[in-house]
């Protein structure tokens, strides 16, 4: 048979003929090896066939039924290329071997198709062997090895000189996964879009093919009529696209008539709730500044620092607006801007901050008019007007009231230079708020520039630089710093940013305003240190919500987080309120009577809990009364227990608190977060005889011309959300708190006041929550950092600093007495208890609850504190 890796042969044979009629098939005889390489001689063909002899098996007889079969078909490849039914020993070769010394000369008959042996590899000797070593008959033949089984598909076939295979590769990274996956998306990403995209490109080439081909069919002007035509056609154009320019700029572009009392900026007025004046913020149709009455150095530092060529341009410098796009380009960001003064003015009186193309070109177009209009001075005294300087300040009259504390006239060439340099980030240079040395190094970098410029002399410089720049710390706002940004929201969505003067009435009472600053001063100030206490909040509302006064910290120039809205601190045992309300509202009243005694606490997917009091003082059978008023932790857990810390919560959201409120089984003890201004709008239910109230600063917003209303402020679901009888029963309890109780120190002789007092756990926060018929204020003290006080309670600095403003605050508010119980509610058919005269804490001994109190020296103890699982 033909060797198929023979290029000198043909690469299939042809089919079988058809078998004669004696039923034997005839086939074309089977060229051998021997026929393929004529010149190896006949003895090393012999010797090889000696030595393979012994290992071919006897070839088979064909079934007569197969013959006409293999007749019929056409040729194929033979079987033995596929599948041979058993893999013969070959001899072994060297590694190399570039040409064949001896090859097996096949038999002298050729086997018929039917009786097809098994397929002979030809042996190959070695190249630099004798043939001796390989035709011994009796030299033993080395083993095949038997070959592995491999993971290859059927029928593989290896051709030979293919290399062998390599090792499988190791599996992918996580990376290479992730890789793999992208690019599997990318493919079909582009073969989700590719049909679209070819079609869009498609129809986009045979546009551009279309107008091309029309723009070059256009003939010439063959005269000077149609040459005539044709610049018409050009002109007309060109004209209609200068128009379209002007119009696409000056659409939308306000009203110059009034551009001596366009306002650059929100003028913003606040009034107390007695229409007193009590904060401005903007400059209210302020005046052109007289260049006249100030410093010549003055207007020559802004002139330096911000427009080197303002005298000679008309409005735009192009030149500068390139060198600024040059080394804005340089930088790879925005390092220097290229408006003029006339730029600015012309956005700060007309324009929005946006960035667009359109407004830049409007701005251009603005910049051009005012050149036609006014002098350069009068533009000057437009822009030193005009100009923010950061902290509120508009206009270089107020930057200098505002920093300096005095006019503009008297500023000196230092200050004037600081106040110039503020123009180009007024909000990160401000030194009222930041580190000085950044405003004082642009100032200095404005002064160079009026060196170079010859405004001033180096020596002038010098000197100036010399100066102590003293910034003034005061603060616009001064007290309402707090309150200012609490209501800054609801400002931002009422006016945003529209030009023009607002009138904003607000709540706030500025004398209890400034009582409850001044409160929380001095206390910490006699008693801060020494109590290891650092800050405190006060808060004050009227029965509607309404603030009267807001205090968020010690000093809102050292810190501007706002205490009585943002932080998040234990309550204690001024969360019992919602408990005892919760109790009353379920059937128990003040003289239910609970064992103040150690109690396990079992609540479902909950271990059990055993809490324990501040001491192990237990007081046996208590009335709730007593309870309350003397904050035991025991009756309190039992009582939150036995109703339901779910319905403790239910309470509380009715009441108005929104902070995360978990059934655990620290509910009864305040160990959940809140915030100072939840805890007193939900005691201003109380307040308002049981109706509940919307915590609120502002009750209108109008515009100052027009008086045109805004915005006004209505309680959207006035309701009651204590009824009376549990109203009735929670008066007499939190007033016995402050009568008799652990807030003794915030009695007062004007007016009859309820509260609760609250200590977290370690110390680490105290409350006293008070209230009056009309009037609720709250007060919390600790320290930023959770660190523990000095063994500071609720009725201790808290109610001190509490019933020192609360006077203030209730000036005008008329005395109401709060609402008792009445004879209807002690017969709810419970059977009383006899009780033994209860001795009122803090009170002389034998003192009994019912009777007038008598004058009681302060007691702050408050029992409040957790030591079990929470603390």
């Amino acid at each position: 048979m033909a060797d198929e890796n023979d290029p000198t042969e043909p690469e299939d044979l042809p089919p079988t003929e058809p078998p004669a009629e004696g039923g034997e098939s005839s086939v074309p005889e089977e060229r051998t090896v021997a026929d393929a390489e004529p010149d190896l001689p006949a003895d090393e063909h012999q010797l090889f066939e000696e030595t393979t002899a012994a290992d071919t098996p006897e070839p088979v007889e064909a079934s007569p039924e197969r013959e006409p079969e293999l007749a019929s078909q056409p040729y194929s490849e033979p079987e033995f290329f596929t599948a041979a039914p058993e893999e013969p020993a070959p001899v072994e070769e060297t590694e190399s071997y570039p040409e064949r010394e001896a090859v097996a000369e096949p038999s002298e008959e050729p086997a018929p198709v039917g009786e097809a042996g098994p397929y002979e590899e030809p042996a190959i000797a070695a190249r630099d062997e004798e043939p001796e070593a390989i035709a011994e008959p009796d030299a033993p033949i080395a083993a095949s090895p038997v070959a592995e089984p491999t993971d290859l598909p059927p029928h593989y076939f290896r051709a030979a000189g293919d290399p062998d295979e390599g090792e499988a590769e190791a599996p992918p990274s996580q990376w290479g996964r992730i890789k793999a996956r992208i690019e599997e998306t990318r493919r079909d990403i582009w073969a989700a879009i590719e049909p679209g995209w070819v079609k869009f490109w498609g129809v986009t080439n045979t546009i551009g093919a279309e107008i091309w081909r029309r723009i070059r069919g256009v003939k010439r002007p063959r005269n000077i009529r149609e040459a005539a035509v044709w610049s018409g056609y050009a002109a007309g154009g060109f004209v209609a696209l200068i128009i379209g320019f002007f119009f696409f700029v000056t659409w939308g572009m306000p009203s110059t008539d009034d551009l001596w009392e366009a306002r650059q900026g929100q003028s913003i007025t606040f009034l107390d709730r007695n229409g007193n004046v009590i904060l401005r913020e903007g400059a209210q149709n302020a005046p052109p500044v007289d260049i006249a009455s100030l410093p010549p150095y003055v207007a020559q530092a802004f002139i330096a620092i911000e427009d080197r060529r303002f005298y000679d341009h008309f409005g735009v410098d192009f030149g500068g607006m390139m060198r600024a796009g040059a080394e804005n380009f340089r930088a790879g960001r925005v390092v220097q801007g290229g408006s003029t003064i006339t730029q600015q003015l012309a956005k700060n009186l007309f324009l929005t901050n946006e960035r667009s193309w359109r407004r830049k070109f409007q701005e251009i177009a603005m910049a051009i008019w005012l050149e036609t209009r006014f002098t350069k001075d009068e533009i000057l005294a437009l822009y030193l007007s005009r100009v923010y300087f950061g902290a509120g300040a508009y206009g270089v009259e107020a930057a200098a009231e505002r920093y300096f504390d005095r006019p503009a006239r008297e500023l000196t060439l230092l200050q004037s230079a600081m106040i110039a340099g503020l123009v180009k980030a007024p909000s990160r240079l401000n030194p009222a708020r930041q580190d000085i040395a950044a405003a004082r190094d642009r100032a200095t970098t404005v002064l160079n520039e009026m060196v170079s410029m010859g405004f001033i002399s180096a020596s002038e410089s010098e000197a100036a630089l010399q100066e102590e720049l003293v910034i003034s710390r005061r603060n616009p706002a001064g007290v309402l710093s707090y309150y200012r940004d609490w209501i800054d929201p609801l400002l931002n969505d009422v006016i945003g940013q529209q030009r023009d003067d607002f009138i904003i009435e607000t709540t706030i009472d500025i004398a209890a305003q400034r009582s409850a600053a001044e409160s929380i001063e001095t206390v910490l100030a006699e008693q801060g240190e020494e109590r290891r206490v650092s800050q405190s909040a006060a808060l004050v509302m009227d029965d509607t919500g309404g603030v009267r006064a807001m205090v968020g910290g010690r000093d809102y120039d050292v810190s501007q987080f706002n205490r009585a809205t943002q932080a998040r601190r234990q309550p204690g045992s001024s969360f019992k309120f919602f408990i005892y309300l919760a109790a009353m509202e379920n059937g128990l009243t003040p003289w239910s009577v609970r064992e103040d005694a150690p109690i396990t606490i079992s609540i479902e997917g909950q271990p059990d809990w055993t809490p324990g009091n501040y001491t192990n003082e237990f007081n046996g059978p208590v009335s709730l009364n007593s309870a309350f008023a003397n904050s035991f932790n025991m009756v309190a857990i039992r009582v939150a227990n036995e109703v339901g810390g779910q319905k403790v919560i239910d309470v509380a959201r009715r009441l108005g608190v929104r902070s995360p409120l978990h059934n655990y089984h620290s509910l009864a003890l305040g160990a959940q977060e809140m915030t100072l201004l939840e805890m007193t709008q939900a005691y201003g239910a109380m307040a308002a005889d049981g109706f509940n109230v919307e915590a609120h600063g502002v009750t209108r917003i109008r515009r100052a011309n027009s008086n045109e209303t805004m915005w006004s402020w209505r309680q959207e679901n006035r309701s009651r959300v204590i009824e009376e009888r549990p109203m009735r029963y929670m008066n007499m309890m939190m007033s016995r708190v402050v009568q008799a109780g652990t807030g003794t120190r915030a009695r007062m002789t004007t007016h009859q006041i309820g509260g609760k007092t609250g200590t977290g756990n370690d110390y680490r926060d105290a409350w006293f929550i008070g209230f009056t018929p009309g009037m609720v204020g709250g007060v919390w003290v600790g320290n930023d950092n959770f660190t523990e006080t000095a063994r500071v309670t609720g009725g201790s600095l808290p109610a001190d600093i509490w019933a020192r403003f609360m006077p203030v605050a209730l000036r005008n508010t008329p005395s109401r007495p709060l609402e008792m119980p009445g004879e209807g509610d002690y017969d709810l058919g419970i059977a009383a208890v006899e009780m033994p005269e209860l001795t009122a804490v803090g009170a002389p001994i034998g003192a009994t609850i019912g009777a007038e109190a008598a004058p009681a020296p302060p007691d702050d103890q408050d029992r409040s504190l957790d030591f079990g699982p929470e603390g």
